[in-house]
């Protein structure tokens, strides 16, 4: 059986366990028995007479941790035309473990859109909390998460605050780095190459203060925001360093073909159009979509070929992606048959750079 102390969730077996834990909350975040991200994962697949009985288990105990991570899950899915009853579970995680991971994901996320006063609520819930325990960065990665969305300012003053308690965390600047590039990225209109300025000096903090595993995996962070800023040097220099740590990254889709694709755009810009070509192509025969950037292959230096009258590179390109990116076949055909008839598709939503 849990309690409460101080305002926090400590289970309370004995006095010494909830003092031991009492302390551990003020030292560090909580290590929660459950996965609780992976609870709210869950919770998007039960059914109403699942979730129905777990909010029955709530009412003989509150504290269940399990199943109200997984209502939360299940209500934010297709918002289950109950954002409020969303809002009441995110907000119970918010007053009482606000350090747990499940205020980490997208499914704690409450939009003013679906309830507004949800949303103020929880607002001036985590500026409390924040006011109460400004040296908590458990608290501060949380509340920040939950500015992204809609007050990238708030957010970045606590991811700042937070950067000043750990220097040497390079989670700080990573995400100051994705505030930015996020806001430099700005669709149709095209980027923004202060904005993608201000997210390479976080990039390249990140990197320095990662290890070897991480910095590989920022690597297209940097080349892209490199070649946003107007830094070809930089891009080249990050672009060729991800086609040599290809086989070492997570996915291989995203370094060679965002690598390639950088490379081609470089070429283009000093008018080399034969190894803009040969780039286009390579990033076409990565064999995997490049998921963890885009869910989908990037057309920027396709367009930009085509604008060239480069028709038959970009068919090809185009006839690549098809073995990649299967649920994509519909969009890519439709865009051979404009090619083929001397058009310039509408790639608006598959132009990462």
């Amino acid at each position: 059986m849990a309690g409460v102390s101080g305002g926090r969730l400590v289970p309370s077996a004995c006095a010494f366990l909830a003092l031991a834990l009492a302390t551990a909350i003020v030292t560090a975040a909580p290590a929660w028995p459950q996965d609780l991200s992976r609870e709210a994962a869950e919770g998007r697949d039960l059914s109403a007479a699942q979730a129905a009985a777990l909010e029955r288990r709530l009412l003989d105990n509150p504290q269940d941790l399990s199943a109200r991570a997984r209502l939360v899950g299940y209500y934010h899915a297709g918002r289950r035309a109950n954002p409020r009853r969303h809002s009441e579970h995110v907000l119970w995680f918010i007053r009482n473990a606000p350090e747990s991971e499940v205020l980490d994901r997208g499914p704690a996320r409450i939009t003013p859109m679906f309830d507004a006063d949800g949303y103020l609520e929880a607002k001036r819930t985590w500026q409390r909390l924040v006011r109460e325990e400004p040296d908590n960065v458990a608290i501060l990665r949380h509340a920040a998460g939950f500015h992204v969305p809609s007050e990238t300012a708030l957010a970045a003053g606590l991811l700042r605050r937070a950067e000043d308690l750990e220097p040497s965390n390079p989670e700080w600047a990573r995400k100051l780095a994705e505030l930015e590039w996020q806001d430099a990225r700005r669709f149709p209109e095209g980027r923004d190459p202060a904005g993608a300025a201000r997210a390479l000096v976080h990039f390249e903090r990140a990197h320095d203060l990662s290890g070897a595993a991480d910095r590989v995996d920022l690597l297209p962070d940097l080349a892209l925001a490199a070649f946003a800023a107007g830094e070809p040097g930089k891009a080249r220099i990050h672009a060729l360093a991800m086609l040599e740590a290809a086989p070492r990254f997570r996915d291989r889709g995203d370094p060679l073909h965002f690598g390639n694709l950088v490379l081609g755009h470089i070429a283009l810009g000093a008018n080399d159009l034969e190894e803009a070509r040969t780039r286009l192509l390579a990033a076409g025969r990565t064999g995997r979509l490049p998921i963890a950037r885009s869910g989908a292959p990037d057309m920027s230096l396709a367009k930009a070929l085509l604008q060239r009258g480069e028709s038959g590179t970009v068919l090809e390109y185009l006839k690549l992606c098809l073995d990649f990116w299967p649920e994509g076949e519909e969009r890519l055909l439709d865009w051979i048959v404009l090619v083929e008839a001397g058009l310039v598709p509408d790639f608006r939503r598959n132009l990462l750079f």
